[in-house]
């Protein structure tokens, strides 16, 4: 895909946030894009672009235009949450030929993967998942990629991944939930769980005013997680199977260092914070520079002039 369009390329989702990325990215490639959209809420593109055009259909339940797209396509892309790509699978398997390339963008590959295998056995199949919101360049961000079934147009996406250049990390199926439930599952939860926590807490008007930089910068990362999409937060919690897991271990850790901070022992504290720093080793110094370098771009206040224009970049 790389060189030169193989053909049509069909994009369920189109619309969303990592489907009209992806379609952006290859309309720039000079692709052929059909995109599905159930309910589009803007007029078909056509009439705009030739290159692009929206078709109002249900990938699960396509209609015949929408059907000879599907027949026609080169590569079909399902940027759907995971019940509608699962559900569009048998019917994708009547009208897809053995040469299409299928990918998904789903934040949880293991379901996907034994659905590929049963419904489209040998078919030339990927999963991606961009780690990195679509409103960020896609160019140094990693994306995860699983091959359901190889071959040469697995292949082709892959170097084409690369020549916008993502930065593409393979993994298994089962290894990129594990990893998926430490790095999103874990990391919203603690998040989200931090909201809570402030909104029980109620704390005084001031406390924002007189925040300093660490607090700062995790209500920073509450507003951009908290004003997320929610079925996409939901699908990373409540369809990794190793999500459960992830949130008992933070649980876990919170009583942990409860009791450490209740026991009036000074030397039992200082050793949950030797262990709370151990994950990041060998890491350990990069981190404390990363963390240096993002404190110093915060505004001095959080309603200081950046922070109301944007913030620093």
């Amino acid at each position: 895909m790389t060189a030169a369009p193989t053909g049509p390329v069909v994009v369920a989702g189109g619309r969303g946030a990592v489907g009209a990325m992806l379609v952006a990215a290859l309309r720039r490639d000079g692709h052929r894009i059909h995109i599905l959209d159930p309910n589009p809420t803007d007029p078909p593109t056509r009439q705009y672009d030739p290159q692009c055009t929206t078709l109002r259909a249900d990938v699960t339940a396509p209609t015949p235009t929408a059907e000879s797209a599907l027949r026609a396509a080169a590569t079909v892309v399902l940027a759907v949450p995971e019940p509608v790509a699962l559900a569009a699978l048998p019917t994708l398997a009547t009208l897809l030929p053995p040469g299409t390339l299928l990918v998904d963008t789903l934040s949880v590959k293991t379901a996907m993967a034994g659905a590929v295998h049963t419904e489209l056995p040998g078919h030339p199949a990927l999963g991606i998942n961009p780690m990195f919101a679509p409103s960020l360049a896609i160019a140094g961000r990693p994306v995860a990629t699983v091959v359901y079934h190889d071959g040469p147009q697995v292949e082709r996406f892959v170097a084409t991944l690369r020549s916008w250049d993502a930065r593409v990390v393979p993994v298994g199926a089962d290894e990129h939930d594990r990893i998926t439930a430490t790095t999103q599952a874990l990391t919203h939860a603690t998040v989200l769980a931090f909201g809570l926590a402030l909104e029980s807490l109620d704390p005084p008007a001031a406390a924002d005013a007189t925040a300093p930089p660490p607090h700062m910068l995790l209500r920073a990362l509450l507003a951009r997680v908290a004003s997320g999409v929610p079925e996409v937060y939901h699908d990373i919690q409540a369809a990794n199977p190793y999500a459960a897991h992830a949130r008992r271990a933070l649980r876990d850790a919170l009583d942990e260092l409860d009791a450490a901070a209740t026991d009036h022992r000074f030397d039992a504290f200082a050793a949950v914070m030797t262990r709370a720093r151990t994950p990041l080793a060998p890491e350990l110094d990069r981190y404390r520079a990363l963390c240096g370098h993002l404190l110093t771009m915060l505004p001095s206040a959080a309603s200081g002039p950046d922070l109301e224009n944007g913030g620093p970049r």
